[in-house]
């Protein structure tokens, strides 16, 4: 990088996405390391704020370089952190460290992206569930998806309690464990509420008329529906309409929920923490919710829509939702190197609390450390 391309102080004039011109800064000399050889070093004239071109990459403050291409590709074909760690020759600590860089490039990714699609399919939302620390904690992951295209809009997370068939023993390890921590009341109700916002958004980006909501029959669906005042409206006066189908209906392609039943198979087949009785289960809430956001980036702009038919569809999932390929190739085409920057995005809500990292994980008596330039 040439030249800097905005002050990094929060309170500045100039701290923002466009400075025009280039004569707002100074040359302070240059510093030296390891990793990166000899690094141009700024002073902004109107702040005073030192900063250096390492400030704007995706690597900045790190002491090992790896590729981000690679270690995308390891985590959607099932290598766990410590496979990873291996191959890299790396700590674990800093394989997670680069898997939270590059979630956050993903968050941000997925924010730009989806306010350029102009809605023209229904949209379906169920949850996937799996689970984090000890299976005495599942968890259920709502999934908001486009219903032909596939395409991930929104997810979030929720611990439930442990339910279905327990012998003795298990139900009086539960009640112990539920001394040390329990579940939130109407977890998956309050989770879906969380979604209405994008199904909000949604509907205004939406040519359809009514726009069809597509859920399971789980009653917590309808009451967070009803919740929502401006959802509720809506229903009623048949601009959105929510239908429910029978989760034990076959799922083929002609389900439906067919759109939320693939990403489920994709994500059980493709990474490591959620594959069925395994021993490489999530230890920690943030870090598996951090490795799901950078799957859903590589399954909504990466991933070719079908592979299988006899002509292959090589548009992404997000173009055949209805981005277009020169937005989209604009917004990748830096997502492994530049830096993407908490203060000058529009992020907020439950992507907001995982940028964070303030999810709690069950058990865990402290909260997570985050190093300050993950809040710049």
């Amino acid at each position: 990088m040439e030249h800097p391309l905005f002050c990094l102080n929060v309170f500045c004039k100039l701290h923002k996405k466009d400075v025009n011109s280039n004569d707002w800064y100074r040359k302070e000399g240059y510093y030296a390391t390891k990793a990166f050889g000899k690094v141009q070093r700024f002073k902004c004239k109107k702040c005073g704020k030192g900063f250096s071109t390492q400030s704007f990459s995706l690597d900045y403050y790190a002491k090992r370089v790896i590729s981000y291409e690679e270690l995308l590709k390891k985590i959607v074909s099932t290598s766990s952190t410590r496979d990873i760690s291996r191959d890299f020759k790396i700590s674990t600590e800093t394989v997670q460290n680069k898997v939270m860089r590059l979630a956050h490039q993903a968050i941000v990714l997925q924010e730009e992206m989806k306010t350029h699609i102009s809605v023209g399919e229904n949209i379906v939302a169920d949850g996937f569930e799996s689970y984090c620390v000890s299976q005495y904690f599942p968890n259920n992951i709502h999934l908001l998806a486009g219903k032909d295209s596939q395409f991930l809009y929104y997810t979030n997370y929720v611990t439930l309690r442990r339910k279905g068939r327990m012998t003795d023993k298990q139900k009086a390890r539960r009640e112990e464990l539920e001394k040390l921590y329990w579940a939130p009341y109407k977890g998956i109700e309050c989770s879906f509420i969380e979604l209405l916002d994008d199904i909000l958004s949604i509907h205004e980006r939406s040519s359809l008329n009514p726009l069809v909501l597509y859920t399971d029959k789980k009653y917590d669906y309808v009451k967070a529906l009803n919740f929502n005042k401006d959802i509720a409206l809506l229903v009623k006066q048949n601009k959105i309409k929510h239908i429910r189908i029978n989760s034990k209906r076959a799922r083929t392609v002609f389900n439906p929920l067919f759109a939320v039943n693939y990403l489920d198979r994709q994500i059980r087949k493709d990474m490591a923490n959620h594959v069925r009785e395994t021993v490489c289960f999530s230890r920690n809430v943030s870090n598996c919710m951090e490795r799901l956001m950078v799957y859903f980036m590589y399954h909504n702009y990466l991933k070719i829509y079908r592979e299988k038919q006899k002509r292959k569809d090589k548009r992404t999932h997000a173009e055949v939702a209805g981005l277009d390929k020169k937005v989209l190739k604009r917004g990748i085409k830096s997502i492994f190197t530049k830096r993407r920057f908490l203060t000058l995005e529009n992020i907020k809500g439950f992507i907001l609390h995982l940028w964070k990292r303030q999810l709690f994980t069950p058990l865990k008596c402290r909260i997570d450390y985050i190093p300050r330039y993950v809040l710049a």
